[in-house]
Parts: C-alpha cells; structure tokens; sequence
C-alpha cells in the first residue's frame, strides 16, 4: 500500500509538473507577440474596398489580421499579400470568422476601385479598406502605425515608408498582438493559433 501510494504521488506529481512545463511553453510561444493589456480599438470610420463604410461594427465576432500598406508598393506588401493568401488557403476554411484586412497608407492614390483590383488580386475574400487621409488616420493612430509618404520630389510615382508587422484584433475588439516580418506561412499560422488558444482559454 506504501508503495502504490508513493507511486501515485509521483505519477501525480509528474502530471502537475507536464502540465507546468507545457503552460509555460504556450506562454513562451506567444511571449512578444501577445498584448498583455489589450487596447480596445474605438469606432474609426472607413470605406472598404466597395466603397461602403467600415469601422468597429464590421470587427465585431471576428479574428481580423491587417496589414498597413499601398498599392504601388513595389516589395513589402506585394510579398506579404502573398504569403497571407497562402495563410487563408490553409487555415481560412477551418476558422470561418477569420478576416485579412489591408489598409492603405496611401489614400491620395488608392481609390476604392484600385483597392478593390488589389486585394481581388489574391484573394476574393480579402478587404481592402482606404478614405480619405482622416478615416486613415482614425485607425492608424490607435494602432500606432507610422508612415510618410516620400511624394515632396515627385507627385506621382513616389514610396510611402510604413510598417511592415501584421496586427491582430480580437473577435471583442481588443488589439491582442503584432507579428513581425519576416512573414513566413508556417510562423504567420503557428503564432496566429498560439494566440488565438490563449484568448480562448480565458473564456
């Protein structure tokens, strides 16, 4: 009887500290993607890439990745983009209320109908959200994404300089985590679910 005690407290003692290890590696996992403090995202006002408006209600219920780019943007977002259409394809079928979202940082080119080819382009279930510079800016500045539009030399074919993370807002509107380039499927999927499996397990 000793002995079988002894070996139930052990065996107990072995769940506890796998259990222990194990949360400590989920943690870990997300440690620098994950938001301890969440920001809750106030009504910003947009128009999407239809031209109807976008603003809080439209994140309500849903996971929303966004990207903060420009149309003309010769590199970053076109290879992003990419990478995110592959992101969808894998995992957009299994979470249905999963939203990739690029946001113009360049409104003064990226007119509704060129944000709708855009984002058409990879995917058709993407959203492309744009407006004037304010409705830009009543998103931007809560998520504190910085860019400058390099057009004082030309008026035309000119670089916007922007942040190249994706953002993640929770399905309540909580800003829960950036993920940082460089963008790669497997990482993008890997932190996304890491992310996602904390939050609901709060809950």
């Amino acid at each position: 009887m000793i002995i079988l005690a002894v070996l139930a407290a052990s065996a107990g003692f072995y769940i506890s500290l796998k259990q222990s290890q194990q949360a400590h590696q989920e943690n870990a996992d997300i440690e620098g993607m994950f938001w301890p403090n969440p920001k809750q995202i106030q009504d910003f006002n947009m128009l999407d890439h239809h031209g109807k408006p976008f603003g809080l209600e439209q994140l309500a219920g849903k996971w929303s990745l966004i990207f903060f780019g420009y149309t003309h943007c010769p590199d970053i977002c076109p290879i992003t983009m990419s990478v995110m259409t592959e992101v969808y394809k894998e995992i957009g079928p299994d979470i249905k209320n999963l939203q990739i979202i690029f946001t113009t940082v360049d409104p003064e080119r990226d007119t509704t109908e060129k944000l709708l080819g855009y984002v058409s382009y990879f995917n058709e279930h993407f959203i492309g959200l744009g407006g004037t510079t304010g409705m830009v800016d009543s998103l931007t500045r809560q998520i504190g994404i910085a860019y400058y539009i390099n057009n004082e030399d030309v008026e035309t074919n000119y670089l916007v300089d922007h942040s190249a993370s994706l953002f993640l807002i929770s399905p309540n509107g909580h800003l829960v985590g950036k993920i940082s380039p460089p963008h790669q499927k497997n990482k993008i999927i890997q932190q996304f679910n890491s992310i996602k499996n904390f939050i609901d397990a709060q809950y």
